[in-house]
C-alpha cells in the first residue's frame, strides 16, 4: 500500500518539478496571445481589409489603358482608281490619271493610350470605400474577441490545473488517513480484538481512495496538454504553476455591466458593424440605377491607312446606362433589405444573450463571495482544530490517527476555500470577458 502511494506522490511530482521556474498566470497569458495560430490568422485578416481599403480608394482615379498591334502583311497591293473610272467628258478622261486610294504596306503598325476618368461612379465609389472601412473595423473586433477568447481559455486550464493539485493533496491526505486506520486494524487483529472484515473493507477503501488520485492525476496531466498546446510549447515541456493570490476585486452593479457590454461586447460591437456595413451595400445597390457617365481621351497612331493622320487625339464623354435589366436592380435592392433585417434581428438576439450571460456571470461571483465567508470560517476552525489535536498528541492524549483526521478536513476545507476563491476568479474573468475587458 504504501509503494503505491509513494509511486503517486513520485509521479506528481516528477511532473510539476522539473520546471526550474514557475509559469505565472500573466506569463502563461502573454504566451498564448504570442503563439496562437488563430489570432494570428485575425491579425492577417486586419492587414489584407487595410489593403482593400487601398485598393478600393484607387477607383476613383483616372485609369490610363495602352494597346498597340504590329502586323506583317504578306501580301503588299495597292489600291488605285483607274484613269477614266468614271468615263470621258468632252474627250477628258474622268479622272484624267490613276489615283492611288491605299498604298499597300508589308509592316503595319496600330497603337493608342487612352484615359478613363469616372465621374457619376464617384459616390457609389465612396460608399465601397466605406464599406471596406467597415471590414476593417470588424476584422479589428474579431481580433479582440479571439484574443478574449484565449485569454479566458488559459485562465480556466490554468485555475482547472490549480484546482486539482488542491484536490490532490486532499486525496493524499486521504491515502494516509486509511493506511493509518489500517494500521491500527492489523495490530488489533494480530492481538485477536477484532474481525479480519473490517481489515478488508479497510483495503478496500484504501484501493479506493487511490484509484482517486489517479484520477485526479489523469486529470491534472489532461490540463497540461490543454495548456501547453494553448500555449503553443512541445509536449514534451513539463512546468509547474504558480499560485494565485486571490484577492477582491471591486464589482460593479448588474446594470453596469448591461450597459458596458452594450458598447464594449466583441458579439455586439461585431453585429452593429455588420448592421453598418448591409446599410453601405443597400446605399450602393440604390446607386446601381445612375448611368455611368466619365470623360474619356487619348491618343492613337497608325500606319495604315495612309490618308488618315498617323498621329492624332481625341477627348470626350463616354455614357453607358442599363435602361431594364428585367428586375435585376430591384431584387439585389431587396436583398440588402433583407440582410439588414437578418443583421438587426441578430443584433437584438446577441444583445440579449449577452445580457443573459452577464447576469449569470454575476450572480456566480456573488455566490462565490458567500461561499469564501463560510469557507474562510470552515479553514480557520479546522487549523484550530489540528493545532489543538497537534498538543495533545505530543501530550499522549491522541493517537496519530486522530491528527490525521483533523488534517483531512482541514485539507478538504482549504480545497473548498480554494475553489471558491478560483471560482470568484474565473466569474469576474467571465464578465470582465462579456464586457470586452481585459
Amino acid at each position: 500500500m504504501k509503494k503505491v502511494l509513494f509511486y503517486s506522490l513520485l509521479l506528481m511530482s516528477s511532473f510539476y518539478a522539473q520546471a526550474q521556474e514557475a509559469l505565472t498566470l500573466d506569463q502563461a497569458k502573454r504566451m498564448a496571445l504570442q503563439s496562437n495560430r488563430l489570432v494570428g490568422i485575425q491579425r492577417e485578416k486586419v492587414k489584407e481589409n487595410e489593403l482593400k481599403v487601398l485598393e478600393a480608394k484607387t477607383k476613383n482615379k483616372p485609369m490610363f489603358l495602352a494597346s498597340g498591334t504590329y502586323l506583317f502583311n504578306g501580301i503588299k497591293k495597292d489600291l488605285e482608281l483607274p484613269m477614266g473610272a468614271f468615263g470621258q467628258v468632252g474627250g477628258t478622261y474622268l479622272p484624267q490619271q490613276n489615283i492611288p486610294l491605299f498604298k499597300g504596306k508589308h509592316n503595319l503598325l496600330l497603337g493608342s493610350v487612352a484615359a478613363y476618368q469616372p465621374i457619376s461612379q464617384l459616390g457609389k465609389i465612396k460608399v465601397g470605400v466605406k464599406a471596406a472601412e467597415a471590414d476593417v473595423r470588424i476584422a479589428e473586433t474579431q481580433v479582440s474577441k479571439a484574443e478574449l477568447e484565449v485569454l479566458q481559455g488559459v485562465e480556466k486550464l490554468y485555475y482547472g490545473m490549480l484546482i486539482a493539485q488542491k484536490q490532490l493533496d486532499e486525496a493524499n491526505a486521504n491515502v494516509q488517513l486509511t493506511q493509518a486506520k489500517l494500521y491500527d486494524v492489523e495490530s488489533a487483529l494480530l492481538a485477536g480484538k477484532t474481525d479480519e472484515v473490517y481489515k478488508v473493507g479497510l483495503q478496500a477503501e484504501l484501493a479506493n481512495q487511490q484509484q482517486k488520485v489517479v484520477q485526479i492525476m489523469n486529470q491534472m496531466e489532461d490540463y497540461a496538454a490543454d495548456l501547453r498546446n494553448v500555449l503553443g510549447v512541445q509536449d514534451t515541456t513539463s512546468f509547474k504553476l504558480a499560485d494565485v493570490h486571490v484577492e477582491p476585486v471591486s464589482i460593479q452593479t448588474l446594470e453596469a455591466y448591461q450597459q458596458e457590454a452594450k458598447n464594449a461586447n466583441p458579439d455586439v460591437k461585431l453585429a452593429n458593424q455588420t448592421i453598418e456595413k448591409v446599410n453601405y451595400g443597400l446605399e450602393a445597390a440604390k446607386k446601381d440605377k445612375l448611368p455611368n457617365i466619365g470623360v474619356v481621351g487619348g491618343y492613337t497612331y497608325q500606319n495604315v491607312v495612309s490618308d488618315l493622320p498617323n498621329n492624332n487625339y481625341f477627348l470626350g464623354l463616354n455614357l453607358s446606362w442599363d435602361i431594364y435589366d428585367f428586375g435585376k436592380r430591384k431584387s439585389q435592392e431587396n436583398q440588402r433589405l433583407s440582410q439588414k433585417k437578418q443583421a438587426e434581428e441578430y443584433l437584438a438576439y446577441t444583445q440579449e444573450d449577452v445580457a443573459a450571460k452577464i447576469g449569470k456571470a454575476y450572480r456566480k461571483i456573488t455566490q462565490s463571495q458567500r461561499l469564501i465567508t463560510v469557507a474562510n470560517q470552515a479553514v480557520t476552525l479546522r487549523r484550530e482544530e489540528v493545532r489543538m489535536k497537534t498538543n495533545a498528541r505530543e501530550a499522549g492524549l491522541k493517537l496519530e490517527k486522530d491528527l490525521l483526521e483533523s488534517k483531512v478536513n482541514l485539507a478538504k476545507a482549504e480545497q473548498d476555500l480554494y475553489s471558491a476563491q478560483l471560482a470568484y476568479r474565473l466569474a469576474v474573468a467571465e464578465i470582465n470577458t462579456l464586457t470586452g475587458t481585459r
